[in-house]
């Protein structure tokens, strides 16, 4: 008797196991649902997925009828990245492939297939196999309707990190004459030897410490971002003149 009451108290635990397993996997494929739900339709694109070479894809929600580029995100997982055809006498192009969400910020493509139309695309159809190939990891970063593919580790904390450290170059580059610079000479090879001579003549500020935590080529130059916990510096290299300062807010006290 005690065996057989046992093995019901058992069997009931193995279903309450099963019920709370089976919920899980049910919440975990309704996000990853809602998440494919945002961006599967047509997006308009300036540029041909995988074939145009970009750091990053933006995408607007299409509206309207749209007699440019577009990327086409399907429910079964495929998509397709496409132009209106020119005339014969050009080259137009077409990359496919599948997708998967990782998250609900995160993408993976793959390009399957490219397809040329066209007259004039040997040399294209002769480079095929280079297209055809494992984009990797995007972090979709949204505004509005419309999102930007950003390449990515995969780590959402570092995609925010990126965002910001981008936000902060533009905001740099809109305001610079509101800071001083002090020009130095330097043989630095890296960012690390470029930043040490970096002098402060004022020692008002102490980069010892400090962490290259974001570069940017910028028209002629190069920008670092060092950061000190929640401190940051601003650093300009010229590397044609091969001087480097750093930038000295002028409302500094």
């Amino acid at each position: 008797m005690f065996e057989i009451v046992n093995c019901v108290i058992m069997s009931k635990s193995v279903s309450n196991y099963k019920t709370v397993f089976f919920l899980i996997l049910n919440i975990f494929f309704s996000i990853i649902s809602f998440a494919q739900a945002d961006i599967v339709g047509k997006w308009k694109t300036k540029d041909i997925i995988g074939y145009t070479n970009v750091k990053e894809y933006s995408l607007s929600k299409e509206k309207e009828p749209n007699y440019g580029r577009r990327l086409t995100f399907k429910l079964d997982g495929t998509f397709l990245s496409n132009e209106p055809i020119q005339c014969p006498n050009g080259c137009t192009v077409f990359t496919s492939g599948t997708y998967a969400l990782d998250d609900n910020d995160h993408i993976r493509i793959i390009v399957e297939d490219v397809r040329f139309v066209g007259f004039y695309c040997g040399m294209q159809r002769s480079h095929k196999e280079e297209y055809v190939k494992d984009l990797g990891v995007f972090y979709i970063y949204k505004e509005g309707d419309s999102i930007r593919l950003i390449p990515s580790n995969g780590v959402l904390q570092d995609d925010k990190d990126k965002m910001l450290y981008t936000e902060m170059v533009d905001t740099f580059y809109k305001d610079w004459k509101k800071y001083d610079y002090v020009w130095k000479n330097s043989n630095g090879n890296n960012p690390e030897e470029i930043i040490n001579d970096c002098v402060n003549l004022n020692k008002e500020v102490d980069l010892s410490n400090c962490k290259v935590v974001f570069s940017r080529r910028r028209g002629d130059g190069e920008f670092y971002i060092l950061r000190k916990n929640e401190e940051f510096h601003y650093v300009i290299y010229n590397p044609y003149d091969k001087k480097v300062s750093l930038a000295y807010p002028k409302n500094r006290s």
